[in-house]
């Protein structure tokens, strides 16, 4: 069995990767993404991070610039039987270089308030929640969270 490894990707991302990562998001964070609108995402220079094993896509990490100093979190999701045992905290670590080396400082998300273990994942790596997003999801509250690297809490 071939290892686990996240590769950057920077777009355009094929169709099949597009598919792949909008049933990953799905299944993990219950956004109901089409590969179309993942395809279409202003993502940056090495904006996605993907988890691979040979062909298949088993985690990604979708991000973009928002401005000169912040990068924005579009989605990140690790398969359900991967989480857990460090893959999404390799992701993170891999993440945070590269923003660095883009000199970005601060990275913003949003998780749904529901989303608990996303939520503590967040805390754990510095991140602080600053406020809600009312109507962001159609059912519930969205957690607007914050890192700022001039803190180095990475």
């Amino acid at each position: 069995m071939s290892r686990l490894q996240w590769i950057f990707t920077t777009p355009p991302l094929p169709e099949n990767h597009c598919n792949k990562i909008a049933f990953i998001l799905r299944m993990t964070t219950g956004e109901l993404l089409q590969s179309h609108r993942i395809a279409s995402l202003p993502l940056a220079n090495n904006g996605a991070l993907l988890l691979t094993q040979k062909e298949e896509i088993l985690g990604s990490l979708l991000w973009m610039k928002i401005d000169e100093s912040t990068a924005r979190i579009l989605g990140f999701g690790v398969h359900p039987d991967l989480q857990g045992k460090g893959y999404g905290t390799q992701c993170w670590n891999q993440l945070i270089g590269e923003i660095k080396q883009q000199k970005l400082i601060r990275i913003t998300l949003e998780v749904r308030e529901s989303n608990s273990k996303a939520i503590n994942f967040y805390r754990s790596k510095g991140l602080v929640p600053k406020g809600w997003i009312e109507n962001y999801y159609s059912e519930e509250r969205g957690v607007l969270m914050e890192l700022s690297l001039n803190n180095e809490n990475s």
